[in-house]
């Protein structure tokens, strides 16, 4: 019992991320814990229906072979070449002038395990460049009472104003980077399982939420087709190929019923909505990364709205916002990331040193003695 809840747990902080310092942000998470979670996920479901299920079932009504073998064929070498005339349910019904040989399903388990991992590229890429920053800068100074606070206080300002000031401008760009290879990767994903289903996914999901918006009767009037049964067909014909008691070849027609497909329609349906869904949310990330690189104002109002509790209007404030504004992009950013994950309020006191600090510096370079 101690073992399943311990599982349960580690499972939950994996996923929500729960008791971890925070060096990236909700939508990278999206790509590296939600999305690469699901693909696996639907892999190893897949995967399972695959091989301790019942895949594929054939009816051959001539017999002459044994079951066993031609389920092992036409699992191989399934075509569809149903003529349109088949009153049969979830085959696939558009006219094709030559069959199509539509065996990609056997690899839709290794393809989705793939893409898990492309979505998890962009986080290692990023837990190599970060290095444990934001672990080493927050020790000690992350509960709700901060031990030593204004001792804490000086090593910080010292060790930014020596360490990392104006050094961090490549590291900011290498997370901004990250993230626009998470949207990259996504559209990619989109377009390479558009290209993997032979051209059934571009529009996958709004045929199916268009068709399914119709009532029954109306589909039934309209001949219209299911595009579930069209880019997954459940019903699919098999020609088996055997030697005769002349000693030609001879071949003989199955009808097959392939219900894995009943799950794999449904986990593309799912992953077209979701692939629609992150590519906007990391669009609108990658532009709001623009807005940061190029203007002071939209950095100075993120990180205070991140820390509006404590931003009240006096003048430290006036003091923090002059620093904000003459900073460096990855000073900016090494703050912006020490704003998540320091104590508010041991945070704020530091920010009024370190903007206090700079304007006696910035004093002093322009009045010389």
């Amino acid at each position: 019992m101690a073992y399943t809840l311990g599982a349960i747990q580690a499972a939950t902080q994996f996923f929500l991320g729960k008791n971890e310092l925070s060096i990236d942000n909700w939508t990278f998470k999206l790509f590296y814990q939600v999305t690469a979670s699901m693909l696996v996920g639907s892999s190893v479901l897949v995967t399972f229906n695959q091989f301790f299920g019942d895949p594929i079932s054939c009816d051959l009504p001539q017999g002459g072979v044994s079951e066993k073998v031609l389920k092992a064929y036409c699992w191989m070498y399934s075509t569809f070449n149903i003529p349109p005339s088949f009153e049969g349910s979830c085959a696939r019904k558009k006219l094709e002038v030559m069959p199509v040989y539509n065996s990609y399903y056997q690899w839709v388990p290794i393809v989705l395990m793939m893409q898990a991992i492309s979505c998890y590229i962009p986080r290692i890429l990023w837990l190599m460049m970060e290095g444990g920053l934001m672990k080493f800068l927050a020790k000690g100074k992350t509960g709700r009472i901060v031990e030593d606070e204004e001792k804490q206080i000086a090593n910080l300002l010292y060790t930014f104003r020596r360490n990392l000031q104006n050094k961090y401008n490549r590291y900011t760009l290498v997370f901004f980077l990250c993230e626009f290879l998470n949207l990259f990767i996504v559209t990619s994903l989109f377009f390479l399982t558009n290209s993997f289903l032979q051209g059934q996914f571009l529009t996958y999901g709004y045929q199916v939420f268009a068709f399914y918006q119709l009532p029954p009767e109306e589909t039934t009037a309209s001949g219209l087709i299911n595009p579930m049964c069209e880019a997954f067909p459940r019903v699919v014909s098999c020609t088996y190929w055997k030697y005769g008691s002349g000693g030609r070849q001879t071949g003989v027609s199955a009808l097959c019923i392939l219900a894995m497909n009943i799950i794999i329609d449904k986990v593309y349906l799912i992953l077209w909505f979701w692939f629609i869904v992150i590519a906007i949310l990391a669009f609108f990330r990658v532009a709001g990364r623009v807005l940061q690189c190029t203007s002071t104002y939209v950095r100075y109002y993120l990180l205070k709205f991140k820390m509006y509790r404590y931003f009240k209007d006096d003048d430290n404030l006036i003091r923090i916002e002059e620093y904000i504004h003459a900073c460096s992009l990855g000073d900016w950013f090494v703050l912006y990331q020490m704003s998540k994950n320091l104590n508010r309020r041991f945070f704020y006191k530091f920010l009024i040193e370190l903007s206090w600090d700079a304007t006696r510096l910035r004093y002093e370079y322009e009045h010389p003695e």
